[in-house]
């Protein structure tokens, strides 16, 4: 049974003392799987292969929530482990949003264990004015919209090489957005081929990233997990209104690490699932009065 870790740890009694494991979050923005597939995306594909993933990761769940297929409530899902009816992020204007109530998992986790070193790596700016608080050690580390992407995302990798050479995280983010700016001028598709440009350039990052983190002097006592997923898929130039559109409302999910059971996972994945599994690995105990969209993944069942 796949994700048995997450199980293991939602179901215990006890708080965890200290973390059980760290977590690495790499957030490619708008990025399609079929695209990593064709293209020379070496580093993601070594991933996928040596640990589980699932190329059909739905960004928007079976219920209504009224949710655009859109950055803000993309990862607003992944991080707080609960869909838009609840968070409130229903697009890019963050109006009336809950994350108060629905904060990150990143927020929990600090919570849970005050100890634990959490850096989020961001430059998109409404992730710093809205998502994350100094609580879960958000660094502005450039501005995508003033600099561009490419090179936000080439100074984001810079600033996690530095803090995993440097600093000891428990959790550590870092958001690339540079694909999903190639699709919107080129097209979402694995034939467009700045677009795969696109991909393959925050593979080399994540190679760079990848590497250092494996010459960490306590690597194989740290208990890594390596998590890649993105907030929605596209088609043509956009991806707004994608509830319909396979394209779009599919995502993917990449998990890798030593707690991993290697292979494609043949149950459904939401985004929803990367915080419920992240908590999971660092021993966090999910209370119900969190209500998150987590999964019985004995049953299969959603709360």
């Amino acid at each position: 049974m796949r994700f048995l870790l997450i199980v293991a740890i939602i179901c215990a009694n006890v708080v965890a003392t200290e973390p059980r494991g760290r977590v690495l979050l790499l957030g490619i923005d708008g990025c399609r799987y079929d695209a990593i597939e064709y293209s020379q995306a070496v580093h993601l594909k070594k991933l996928a292969k040596a640990g589980m993933y699932s190329d059909h990761t739905d960004v928007l769940g079976d219920r209504e929530t009224g949710a655009a297929t859109i950055t803000g409530p993309g990862w607003c899902s992944a991080l707080t482990g609960t869909w838009a009816d609840k968070h409130g992020v229903r697009d890019n204007a963050f109006k009336n949003h809950q994350l108060a109530q629905f904060p990150t998992f990143m927020k929990r986790a600090k919570r849970a264990h005050p100890q634990c070193e959490v850096s989020v790596l961001v430059s998109w700016t409404p992730f710093q004015e809205h998502v994350f608080s100094a609580e879960e050690g958000c660094r502005l580390v450039s501005d995508g919209d003033r600099v561009g992407y490419a090179e936000a995302d080439r100074q984001i990798a810079n600033a996690a090489v530095r803090i995993l050479e440097t600093e000891d995280p428990t959790v550590l983010f870092a958001y690339f957005g540079e694909v999903d700016i190639t699709g919107h001028g080129y097209g979402f598709h694995p034939r467009a081929p700045k677009y795969t440009n696109a991909i393959e350039a925050v593979d080399k990052q994540i190679g760079q990233i990848l590497d250092v983190l494996k010459r960490r002097p306590n690597y194989t006592a740290e208990n890594w997990l390596v998590i890649v997923c993105t907030d929605h898929g596209g088609q043509g130039r956009g991806h707004a209104f994608g509830r319909d559109v396979p394209e779009i409302r599919n995502g993917f999910l990449i998990l890798w690490g030593d707690s991993v059971q290697p292979g494609k996972i043949q149950t459904r994945t939401f985004n929803v699932d990367v915080a419920v599994t992240a908590l999971a690995h660092l021993g966090v105990t999910v209370s119900p009065e969190w209500k998150l969209d987590v999964r019985d993944l004995l049953s299969g069942d959603r709360q």
